[in-house]
């Protein structure tokens, strides 16, 4: 029999249905490629021990403008999207320190993508959810910052 001979697919991991999870950082690291640095943050979700762990790729502050965005936008709505992930995962504010981030818990969200919704995308933070999508949480306290579903993410 050869090497790998009568292999099958068996999936063994569970997938999430939309909603709000709480997730841990289990490994961050700055990172470099063409585009510049970036921390790699990855994160397994609590409650599913089962489920396929996530990376987050968070990109530095941007220095051009991001698609029909100026540059001022663009950091303004990256500030935002930070603001809301140290709240999320209790970290300090500017800490960008990934070491300080490993064993942090937060809360994510997993929602229909915005360009192809019969896929999903999970967000570092809690979202509100579009009124055309579910929402699984009815607790859902308005003190909170959230990203503006309205701009693209620019993580």
């Amino acid at each position: 029999m050869a090497f790998g001979e009568g292999f099958k697919h068996m999936d063994s991991y569970e997938y999430l249905e939309e909603g709000y999870y709480n997730a841990k950082i289990v490994k961050a690291e700055i990172k470099t490629n063409s585009y510049g640095q970036y921390i790699q943050a990855e994160v397994e979700v609590t409650d599913h021990p089962n489920c396929n762990p996530h990376i987050f790729l968070l990109n530095d502050m941007p220095k051009d403008g991001y698609g029909s965005m100026t540059l001022e936008q663009a950091q303004n709505l990256w500030n935002k999207n930070m603001t809301s992930f140290f709240a999320s995962f209790q970290i300090k504010e500017g800490d960008f320190e990934p070491s300080h981030w490993v064993g942090k818990v937060g809360e994510i969200t997993v929602r229909p993508q915005r360009k192809e919704p019969k896929y999903k995308e999970i967000v570092p933070f809690r979202t509100k959810f579009k009124k055309s999508e579910p929402k699984k949480d009815t607790d859902f306290p308005e003190d909170i910052p959230y990203d503006n579903e309205e701009k693209p993410d620019i993580f």
